[in-house]
């Protein structure tokens, strides 16, 4: 029982910062999101005003094989 009673309650100051800094971290994920989504509409917007097919940028690298054969990942 004595190891119960010497224990402090939560600071609330600690509770407030770590709120705070959640918050600002989440605004700006949230922000860098939505400039994100904006960039894509806007080359989206490009690629259809040449009227040619859409933008692709590949992620990886084609695996080329010695046989003249290719091998893509889907």
């Amino acid at each position: 029982m004595k190891m119960i009673e010497s224990l402090k309650p939560f600071p609330l100051r600690t509770l407030m910062v770590c709120f705070t800094i959640w918050l600002i971290a989440t605004e700006a994920l949230f922000f860098d999101q939505l400039k994100f989504n904006t960039r894509i509409e806007v080359l989206e917007q490009t690629a259809r005003a040449f009227r040619g097919p859409e933008v692709i940028a590949p992620t990886q690298r084609a695996l080329n094989f010695p046989g003249g054969g290719n091998a893509e990942k889907l």
